[in-house]
C-alpha cells in the first residue's frame, strides 16, 4: 500500500496535485492516477472524497453488483435504531465501508495507517 499518497498540510502549498478552492478556503487533491478529487478537513485532519456524479454512479453499481452476486434484490439495508425520546425506530444511516482483496500479508496497522488518511476509524462493536 502507498502511504505516502495524501500530500501532508506543510507540503500543500508545493505539491502540484493539491489546490486551494477560494469559494470554500478548502485544499482539493486531485489524484492523477483516476481523477478523483479528495477535498481535506482541517478538523479531522484528513481527507475526504468530494461527491460528484461520477463518485456516486461507481458507488452504486458496486453496491447493485455486490447485492446481486449474494441474491439481496435490495441496495440498501433496513437499519433501525430505537430513540430514546420517543421510543420509536427510525432509520440508522449505514456509514460502513468494507474493503476486500488486500494482499494476504497486509497487517491491521497497515490497513489502520493507510484508511486513517481519509478519515476516523471505528471498531464495529457488533462484528
Amino acid at each position: 500500500m502507498d502511504a505516502h499518497k495524501f500530500p501532508k498540510p506543510e507540503e500543500f502549498d508545493s505539491d502540484d496535485r493539491v489546490r486551494l478552492e477560494q469559494e470554500t478556503g478548502c485544499h482539493v487533491f486531485t489524484d492523477p492516477d483516476d481523477g478523483m478529487e479528495y477535498e481535506y478537513d482541517k478538523t479531522n485532519g484528513a481527507w475526504f472524497p468530494m461527491w460528484n456524479e461520477s463518485l456516486v454512479e461507481q458507488q452504486q453499481s458496486a453496491y447493485a453488483a455486490a447485492s446481486a452476486s449474494h441474491g439481496k434484490g435490495s441496495n440498501s439495508p433496513n437499519v433501525t435504531s430505537t430513540s430514546h425520546k420517543t421510543g420509536k425506530r427510525k432509520p440508522r444511516e449505514n456509514t460502513s465501508i468494507y474493503v476486500s482483496g488486500l494482499p494476504l500479508d497486509t497487517t491491521e496497522t497497515e490497513v489502520a495507517e493507510y484508511f486513517s488518511q481519509c478519515g476516523t476509524i471505528m471498531v464495529d462493536i457488533l462484528t
